[in-house]
């Protein structure tokens, strides 16, 4: 089949040749075939079919004579490269690499197609050995929208590859341009195609050439059949920095990083917007000593990139109303990237797919390599610069209600809340692709920068339910960083709101924070806040109150226990473990794990009743809460580790690894590994050991954290 299909296309090739240019082609047909046909290429192609069926030796005869007068008569063209600086895009010539037929390059104007086409023609000089043409569309045409001039197109193609007319009339030019074009493996490329109809004409029964549609339309505009769709977007990742670096000097970036990271975060990977912004860099160096980041923050507040801005401009004026509306909309959302459910919350309404897949189309909005979507910052400048606001407030305020509304659905695990736990009726039902922690995790982000927003905007009430719903984050994943700044946001809410309880609540945990990583001159400030709200309690009897004070004398405890301070953090542990007795039923989950804690620090500290204290943490433990009774076993195998029964230690800790991922936590791993290191050390298996602390005192020396130097003097001397 492979070879009827080859044969069948040297037969039209010699025929085109033959009557288009005539040479050796001609001369070999007309002595081949017995007799002449005149103006009647059918009959000579029928005729030519023959001859190659009975004469196997004609086809090579043939195809040598066609390679001479295609390398010997034709003019090659070939496409300039306009710009030297030319990164990544390896996917999309992929794509395009040996393709022939026709092939639609879509994407907004400066994502780069042009350039592309010109580096991708360059490569692919062997694929199309009779040359590369471009040809820009818009010089065809006397405005946008506006018929071609198809006949001076034609003839510009004809007259690049060196072709002389032979007649002036459409049919005959028509005619000429698919018969020298039906032969050749030809590169051509028609940059600001506006849709299919531009291509009506242009396009030849060229079976080896690839005819390359560059376009900034709807791809909507080039649907048919025998068209290759590929889409241009944004750079891959990193290789914004490579294009920087070869615009600005590589020098210039690696002097300033920082300046660098905030002007590729301003540039959204696309192209156009780097080289722009480099110009700026290049414009300012030597009049300030990080143009790099001057230029970031020119853009920052919404600094003009000339033809680059005004090309995002006509974007946007170009968008169908709804999307329009939409991408108005999205400014709201602070950053850095969301989800389909917060872009719903944001539009108002249940439909936004269209929407997005439009401002997609023009890469306003891309989509992250963990799915979710992020605003471009131009798309941002865009909009800030048409000025019109509606709508803006009521869609922050809906941004605000859906994330109170997941995050308080997300709160599953039993604790003091203070904060308000009743939703309005007509609150957003949460579906959770997960575990709902995993979720209020990944939001971490896109909740730190709503954060201040929202605070400015009055919305305290959401902010602190927020703040309380994301104490399960600190408990099971950590984030401290992260959650201490969105915790401060929610301090000044509570001030705002005069809810004392609340502001002792969030002041307190934020202290806790601050001992886990290490930071004990920060979490004092914040013990003293605590403490001076608890002072201002109007019922500080009342049941809840007690457990607020439980709940902070806890903190303190473990404040004294980070540092070493086991005395005082006895002391502490033991005031919250009587306040959580005296509180009965309503204090019995407390009342476990200040027993917990207070066993744990006594095992450091030494002290008696350290297994009757185990007994009532574990009485008290609910047989779901495996988190709480994975703490209770770790604390039970250093235990058992000091009473010299190293291996059942071993068993307890596996037990309380498996209990601790049940519940889906993994803020313990690092004591449970440590532990086994000295169960294994204790079991005369100091390598082992060694394995087990090494891997702790990696992650505490990459967080800083002070507990890295007990690491070390244990990889250093082991246990004494």
């Amino acid at each position: 089949m492979a070879g009827d299909t080859l044969q069948a296309e040297l037969v039209k090739q010699s025929v085109a040749l033959a009557f288009t240019v005539g040479g050796k082609v001609a001369e070999y047909l007309w002595a081949k075939v017995t007799r002449r046909f005149g103006d009647d290429p059918v009959a000579l192609e029928k005729a030519v079919q023959r001859l190659l069926e009975k004469n196997p030796e004609a086809v090579r005869e043939l195809r040598d004579l066609i390679d001479a007068e295609l390398s010997n008569d034709r003019a090659k063209p070939q496409i300039p490269v306009s710009s030297p600086h030319f990164v990544d895009r390896v996917a999309t010539w992929q794509q395009l690499r040996g393709a022939t037929g026709t092939a639609v390059l879509s994407g907004p104007p400066g994502i780069g197609k042009t350039a592309l086409a010109q580096h991708f023609a360059q490569h692919a000089a062997t694929s199309y050995p009779d040359g590369a043409l471009l040809l820009d569309l818009a010089d065809f045409r006397d405005g946008p929208g506006m018929p071609l001039g198809r006949n001076r197109i034609k003839t510009a193609v004809l007259a690049r590859l060196g072709v002389e007319l032979i007649g002036a009339s459409d049919e005959v030019l028509a005619a000429q341009y698919m018969t020298v074009l039906a032969p050749m493996r030809l590169l051509l490329v028609f940059d600001n195609a506006e849709g299919v109809e531009d291509l009506h004409g242009l396009v030849p029964s060229a079976p080896m050439s690839l005819v390359l549609a560059l376009t900034a339309g709807p791809v909507d505009d080039f649907v048919f059949d025998f068209a290759r769709q590929v889409p241009l977007g944004q750079l891959e990742p990193g290789s914004d920095r490579q294009l920087l670096e070869a615009l600005c000097g590589i020098d210039v970036v690696q002097r300033d990083p920082q300046g660098a990271q905030d002007l590729l975060a301003h540039c959204d990977r696309f192209p156009a917007v780097l080289v722009a912004a480099a110009h700026l860099v290049r414009r300012r160096a030597g009049l300030v000593a990080s143009p790099l980041r001057a230029v970031a923050e020119e853009l920052r507040d919404g600094g003009s990139l000339g033809k680059v801005s005004q090309g995002f401009d006509e974007v946007f004026a170009g968008l169908p109303a709804e999307s329009a509306e939409l991408c108005r909309l999205l400014t709201v959302f602070p950053g850095p990237s969301f989800t389909l459910e917060a872009a719903t919350a944001i539009a108002g309404r249940p439909e936004v797919l269209s929407g997005l897949a439009d401002l997609r189309a023009q890469v306003l909005v891309t989509v992250d390599q963990d799915d979710r979507l992020r605003l471009g910052n131009q798309a941002r400048q865009a909009v800030r610069r048409t000025g019109e606001t509606s709508g803006i407030d009521d869609a922050f305020v809906r941004l605000v209600n859906f994330y109170r509304d997941w995050a308080v659905q997300a709160d599953v695990e039993p604790r003091l809340w203070l904060y308000e736990r009743d939703l309005p009726p007509d609150a957003a039902k949460a579906v959770f692709p997960g575990r709902p922690v995993d979720w209020l995790a990944a939001e971490l982000p896109a909740l730190r920068a709503l954060a201040r927003p929202a605070f400015e905007r009055g919305l305290h009430v959401q902010l602190t339910q927020i703040c309380g719903a994301l104490e399960i984050v600190a408990l099971n994943r950590g984030f401290h960083r992260e959650l201490l700044e969105i915790e401060e946001q929610g301090a000044l809410s509570a001030e705002a709101m005069q809810d004392h309880a609340l502001l002792a609540r969030i002041r307190s945990q934020r202290a806790r924070l601050f001992s886990l990583m290490g930071e004990f001159d920060r979490a004092v400030p914040e013990f003293a806040h605590a403490e001076a709200a608890l002072a201002n309690v109007a019922d500080p009897g009342s049941a809840v109150n007690r457990q607020l004070r439980a709940s902070v004398s806890e903190f303190h405890g473990l404040f004294h226990r980070e540092q070493g301070q086991f005395d005082e953090s006895a002391q502490w542990f033991g005031a919250a473990l009587e306040i959580s007795r005296g509180l009965g039923e309503v204090g019995r989950r407390g009342r476990g794990l200040h027993a917990r804690m207070l066993a744990n620090v006594l095992l450091l500290r030494g002290g008696s009743e350290i297994r009757s204290l185990l007994a009532e943490a574990d009485e008290c433990v609910p047989p779901d809460r495996h988190r709480d009774r994975a703490q209770v076993r770790l604390v039970e195998a250093k235990l058992l580790i000091s009473e010299g029964r190293p291996q059942q230690a071993v068993d307890r800790l596996h037990e309380a690894w498996r209990l601790a991922n049940a519940a889906g936590s993994n803020q313990y791993d690092l004591e449970i590994a440590e532990t086994l290191g000295d169960a294994e050390w204790r079991s005369t298996r100091p390598d082992t050991a060694r394995q087990h602390w090494l891997g702790v005192w990696q992650r505490y020396s990459a967080a800083g954290h002070p507990a890295q130097a007990r690491l070390y003097g244990k990889l250093l001397y082991g246990l004494r």
